[in-house]
């Protein structure tokens, strides 16, 4: 394998469709995220992306089965006539950081195969890696173009989870989730990230429900989110440990006061 193809299961004929990504990055958040919409969905897979840019590995599945690292694209049809269809791509894994023509060559790829079926909007889901967490998830929003702010503001005015839309320079979109907003922009798409904070050091249910109650603010969808809810509730709990751990570890650093200097303070 010399460059990234894709093995295409079917060629569905879909209305309109949005493009949205999940796939593995800060918490897992796009990638459960888009695992969870695709369940709750029952999207259907119409193709498998593969690409040398890849770890050099294969993946053991159950029976000791080995198979190729790959993305998977998957459809959805909107049961409204007047509504848009769904492709969603999630999948094993995102090219290596340092591996930078790597990136572009994959997700040219994603962008020249969604075209094929009408694509325009482009809707990217990940993790935004903070270092600490106070409530519920943040969700940070970012758009191709200024124009669009307001009308995604809209869209998420009801939204159960704050969005931050910053007003900096700061800032940047790794990976797939920014590149292909950067270059769809190019192909005249236009599209939103949307990206969850998180720890990003534990897989992060609760940061990806929040992505995934922002994007369904976008389509205009209500989808079960229990499943996930459920999963959050254990993101929770490994928190509540880790931050037991950290704080029994700050009181062991901690230089125990002696008595001479107790009493020293007496005089």
């Amino acid at each position: 394998m010399k460059e990234t193809t894709i093995h295409v299961l079917e060629r569905p004929q879909l209305r309109d469709p949005v493009f949205i990504e999940g796939l593995p990055g800060i918490g897992l958040v796009g990638k459960l995220a888009a695992e969870h919409l695709i369940q709750e969905l029952q999207a259907v897979k119409f193709a498998e992306l593969y690409s040398p840019h890849f770890m050099h590995q294969v993946l053991i599945k159950r029976g000791s089965i080995v198979e190729l690292m790959k993305n998977e694209f998957y459809y959805w049809k909107n049961p409204d006539e007047k509504g848009r269809d769904i492709i969603i791509i999630t999948g094993d894994q995102q090219v290596a950081p340092t591996d930078s023509p790597g990136h572009y060559e994959v997700v040219g790829k994603m962008l020249d195969f969604v075209s094929e079926f009408g694509v325009r909007e482009i809707i990217t889901m990940g993790g935004y890696q903070v270092p600490e967490l106070q409530g519920e998830p943040r969700v940070l929003a970012a758009v191709t173009h200024e124009e669009l702010i307001q009308h995604y503001q809209e869209k998420l005015k009801d939204c159960q989870v704050e969005v931050i839309w910053r007003e900096d320079e700061g800032g940047a979109i790794v990976g797939a989730a920014g590149l292909l907003l950067g270059m769809g922009k190019l192909r005249s798409m236009y599209g939103i990230s949307l990206l969850g904070e998180s720890l990003g050091y534990i897989v992060d249910a609760k940061s990806a429900k929040s992505v995934l109650l922002a994007v369904t603010k976008v389509l205009g969808l209500e989808i079960d989110m229990t499943a996930l809810e459920e999963r959050a509730k254990e993101t929770e709990e490994i928190l509540r440990k880790v931050q037991e751990m950290q704080r029994a570890m700050l009181e062991q650093q901690m230089p125990p006061s002696t008595q001479e200097e107790e009493d020293r303070g007496y005089l």
